[in-house]
């Protein structure tokens, strides 16, 4: 069997058999209004299921209502189970499987329902994405604090089995509030729950032990990770070893392995070109509008594209761990498709290939296109606020 015939052969977590080895990888959508599910969005992920992805993520669910960087993000509860149903039904209809990612955006939001209150985090810092909103500062988590939003992430994956989500994915990447609690530079704390990387640890695997009992043990957790977050004295890979290992003692079922933070380098996680004017553009409030224009600059560092781009990193974690391992990280031909295989990794998760084409597994197994023709340039992150995620090309 070559390798692009094992990428489309099934796969077991825990029980659940996906139809190939393919993931779209959670990117938000920006197609849910004010927090409810809009048809925008149950065609977005019935159609990538009609195009061949095995498993879909539905993107940022924030387990609580102050747990959202905007209004418009998905808030997760009852008022939206009939609209979670007709997703999961059409994504089902399609053959595919779909996975809801759980998240709380820590201290990184602009919210305004928070105006003038403090968020979340581990550590009290200078929220500077809100700061022009009203919402100046965090405040650091309390033992009480944490024990509630373990209980909100455990109440919020038992609504995904509910409503007919096959999996769920447990958001601890990219600098939202359990990757913070992760990064030495942010989670400054002197109690049990900062310092050591073990420490760091405690409260995300709390977490994940939180949804595994509210879940079940036949039912499959998925976390995304961070490799590095892409600035000085943030997580390491040496520490992201340390993160895939106790996950894979506490028995989460699958890792994706991603990198960057969306406070501090947003484009760490994608690479290639900076839409700074569209995104400027595509921002409604003025006062944030303003300060990217002015600021954006300084803020949004540019990473050069290369394909498979965290494969260094990544083979790291491969050899820590026996448990499954998504890659992700800019795959982009039937080449780095086959890479990604040789190297050992069982799952690869895709996304800018198949917001520009969701035809394109199909394309690339039927010999049709060997490399996607998305150019990189990202112009689909600023479409996010512009009516929903799509590319320009």
């Amino acid at each position: 069997m070559n390798s692009i015939e094992k990428a489309t052969t099934p796969i077991c977590l825990r029980g659940l058999e996906l139809r190939n080895r393919f993931i779209k990888s959670a990117t938000y959508e920006g197609m849910t209004d004010g927090g409810y599910p809009t048809p925008l969005l149950i065609e977005h992920h019935r159609r990538l299921a009609q195009g061949g992805i095995g498993l879909t993520t539905i993107a940022y669910g924030a387990v609580s209502p102050e747990g959202r960087t905007n209004r418009q993000q998905l808030l997760i509860g009852d008022r939206v189970a009939s609209y979670a149903h007709q997703l999961t039904d059409a994504i089902h209809s399609e053959g595919g499987k779909c996975m809801l990612q759980l998240t709380h955006c820590g201290y990184f939001t602009k919210n305004q329902d928070l105006r003038f209150k403090r968020s979340l985090g581990p550590s009290a810092r200078i929220n500077l994405y809100g700061i022009l909103g009203g919402i100046i500062m965090s405040r650091s988590m309390t033992e009480h604090d944490m024990r509630e939003m373990a209980k909100n992430f455990a109440v919020s994956a038992s609504f995904a089995r509910r409503v007919g989500f096959d999996a769920v994915e447990i958001h601890m990447g990219h600098g939202y509030l359990l990757s913070q609690f992760l990064s030495p530079r942010i989670n400054r704390r002197k109690d049990d729950y900062g310092g050591s990387i073990s420490n760091r640890l405690r409260f995300p695997l709390e977490v994940v032990e939180a949804v595994r009992h509210a879940v079940g043990e036949d039912y499959p957790i998925v976390c995304k990770i961070n490799l590095e977050d892409g600035f000085r004295g943030g997580l390491t890979i040496r520490d992201s070893v340390e993160v895939a290992k106790a996950l894979e003692k506490e028995g989460v079922d699958a890792l994706v392995l991603s990198g960057g933070f969306t406070s501090i380098t947003p484009f760490y996680l994608m690479r290639g070109d900076v839409p700074l004017w569209e995104m400027v553009r595509a921002e409604k409030d003025v006062a944030q509008k303003m300060a990217m224009a002015l600021f954006g600059k300084f803020i949004m560092r540019r990473f050069a594209f290369e394909e498979n781009f965290f494969m260094p990193m990544a083979l790291k974690i491969r050899e820590a761990v026996a448990m499954p391992l998504a890659y992700l990280g800019g795959v982009c031909s039937r080449q780095g498709i086959e890479r990604a295989m040789d190297e050992g990794f069982d799952l690869i998760a895709l996304a800018r290939a198949v917001i520009h084409d969701p035809d394109f597994l199909l394309k690339v197994m039927d010999g049709r296109v060997s490399v996607s023709e998305c150019n990189h340039c990202n112009i689909c992150v600023a479409e996010m606020d512009r009516g929903g995620i799509k590319c320009v090309i």
